[in-house]
C-alpha cells in the first residue's frame, strides 16, 4: 500500500485523504452505521451467490457482491478495524432496536 502512496500526486493524497475522513466521519454516527450496514445487505454481501441453474441470477448475484466488497475494501483502506468493528455495533443497535420495540409493545399492551 506504502508503494501505491507513493506514486500518488499531491492533488490525489489530498483527495485519498479527504475521502478517508469523510467516511470516518459519516461513519461514526448510528445512523452512518445503519445507512452503511444496509448497504452492505443490498449488495447481497451475506447471501449465497449460487442460484441453481439459472446463472444470470449468479452473475448478477457476484456483481452485487463484487461492489460490496470494494466497500468493504475501502473501509479497510481507511481503517482496518473499522469493519470488524461495524458488525460489532449494528449487532449492538439491532439488540437496542429489539428491546425498545419491547419496550414499547408492553407500554401499549398495559393500556
Amino acid at each position: 500500500m506504502s508503494d501505491l502512496s507513493e506514486q500518488l500526486s499531491p492533488q490525489e493524497q489530498s483527495e485519498r485523504d479527504e475521502l478517508a475522513r469523510a467516511f470516518a466521519e459519516v461513519f461514526a454516527l448510528a445512523a452512518g452505521k445503519r445507512v452503511l450496514f444496509w448497504m452492505l445487505e443490498q449488495c447481497a454481501i451475506y447471501a449465497d451467490p449460487f442460484a441453481s441453474e439459472n446463472t444470470n441470477a449468479t452473475n448478477y448475484s457476484l456483481g452485487l457482491q463484487a461492489a460490496g466488497r470494494k466497500l468493504i475494501s475501502k473501509l479497510d483502506e481507511v481503517d482496518p478495524r473499522f469493519y470488524p468493528r461495524l458488525l460489532l455495533e449494528i449487532a449492538n443497535l439491532r439488540a437496542m432496536d429489539r428491546a425498545a420495540a419491547a419496550a414499547k409493545q408492553e407500554t401499549e399492551d398495559e393500556e
